[in-house]
């Protein structure tokens, strides 16, 4: 899938949101600390990407998490 355009913070749910900052102020988070279905529209929406065992932010996350 490729991205057309960087979702908006408002296309989130205050979870997500919260969720995704959380993750660009920590840098990496394990994933079982969060809830399943924001992971995954988080990861659908390419804001986040599972590594190593955790989640990281995709530059595109970064950027939603700090407007």
């Amino acid at each position: 899938m490729t991205m057309t355009r960087i979702p908006t913070a408002l296309e989130l749910s205050a979870g997500e949101l919260i969720l995704l900052r959380n993750i660009v102020a920590e840098g990496f988070k394990p994933n079982r600390q969060a809830s399943q279905r924001d992971i995954a529209h988080l990861v659908a929406l390419q804001l986040i990407q599972s590594a190593m065992g955790g989640l990281m932010a995709t530059p595109a996350g970064r950027i939603v998490a700090r407007l």
